[in-house]
């Protein structure tokens, strides 16, 4: 990573506080900007001052536009956009509302999110696994292969995480979805991981994510967003004092969204939304996939550890596995108690189809700089 590649992005650090800690933990939460955490307080002041329902009436033109704005980025329509409290609670509201066929199965691949796993069996739903290539990536042909049979032997749902949570994989959600288009199988992304890292607008018929990450949004706010075509075959009911006061342009949607919420939270991200897009959605891609490259030059052939990622692996993830036995999770707290370096120690439970040991998973933000890596090689040597 060059000087001047990470310096061209200073700004992005210079809109944040100070920070007490080297942070290279965004795929657990990135740091938000001093913009969005004004915001946020603002809305909560407000509420403090005018009432609760009043800031919120008075937010909607924040919020709509916000909604629009996300609508663009997980190509659906903004009426086919709510917020929900997380990346999980959307799963599970998609689960509740979706006309799945009594029976069918759900096709993912290795790679998948332990949680999302165990919410599909929570709801009885088998799984299918599509097989992958050599890299972790849905094969296409095995997928549209599965996607061929009759109509009652496809998968009721394929299910895929765009950008996987513990090593750098992205997966092609955009061929995907036209095999699944083409089928009639439904396709739901989770794109916790890839909103604000990679291309989101995949064409998906449900696609989720959470705001903390890659968008630097506040904690505790996520959302759905479904393609027209489904709108009016979801299950969602609502109390007459709800669904009397739905606005009439709005989709079924909107009746999730009118329950109890953290609409500060919804505003800050509505500001954190603004900053990517005044950032520009590609080139914070083009510059996370680099990072994501000089991070694994940085620690490649460092004593001990390897990197459990393809050398070109678009993505800003990257995992290191423990050559020698280290304790993984003592190893994160060791970097951060002494090095004051966050990073995330990854559980078998986050991919237990995939994963066969614990990894260490760095994931820095655009504003990383050589001495950034450097550090943090130096602080893993010191463990050693």
């Amino acid at each position: 990573m060059s000087d001047a590649a990470a310096s061209d992005w200073g700004w992005w650090r210079d809109r944040r506080l100070p920070a007490e800690r080297l942070h290279l933990d965004c795929a657990a939460a990135g740091r938000s900007s001093r913009a969005t955490l004004a915001a946020t307080s603002a809305h909560a002041e407000r509420e403090a001052t005018i009432g609760a329902y009043v800031a919120a009436a008075e937010a909607e033109p924040v919020l709509a536009e916000g909604r629009a704005r996300l609508g663009e980025l997980l190509g659906v329509p903004a009426a086919g956009v709510t917020f929900v409290p997380s990346a999980e609670a959307a799963l599970d509201t998609l689960l509740a509302i979706w006309p799945l066929r009594e029976g069918g199965t759900v096709a993912v691949v290795p790679a998948e999110w332990g949680p999302n796993l165990h919410a599909f069996a929570a709801r009885g739903l088998p799984i299918a696994e599509i097989a992958t290539a050599g890299d972790g990536a849905a094969d296409l042909a095995d997928l549209e292969r599965m996607l061929a049979g009759a109509p009652t032997r496809r998968p009721a749902l394929v299910h895929l995480t765009q950008v996987t949570s513990h090593r750098g994989l992205v997966q092609p959600v955009a061929e995907a979805a036209t095999l699944c288009r083409a089928a009639g199988v439904p396709l739901w992304v989770d794109a916790a991981q890839a909103l604000g890292h990679v291309d989101t607008a995949c064409g998906a018929d449900a696609i989720y994510a959470t705001g903390r990450k890659w968008l630097t949004g506040p904690r505790g706010v996520g959302m759905i967003g479904v393609t027209e075509p489904w709108w009016d075959r979801l299950k969602i009911s609502a109390s007459d004092l709800i669904a009397d006061s739905r606005p009439a342009d709005s989709s079924p949607l909107w009746l999730i969204g009118a329950t109890e919420d953290n609409v500060a939270a919804q505003v800050g991200l509505c500001t954190a939304i603004a900053e990517y897009l005044q950032a520009g959605p590609a080139r914070v891609a083009d510059r996370l996939a680099e990072v994501g490259r000089q991070t694994r030059q940085a620690l490649a052939g460092l004593p001990g550890w390897e990197v459990a990622d393809p050398p070109d692996a678009p993505s800003a993830i990257v995992a290191l596995r423990a050559a020698n036995g280290q304790d993984i999770p003592r190893t994160r707290a060791r970097l951060l108690d002494e090095h004051g370096i966050v990073v995330t120690a990854g559980a078998v439970t986050r991919a237990p189809r995939d994963m066969t040991e614990p990894l260490l998973r760095i994931s820095p933000h655009v504003d990383c700089t050589p001495e950034d890596l450097a550090q943090l090689r130096q602080a893993l040597l010191a463990l050693a």
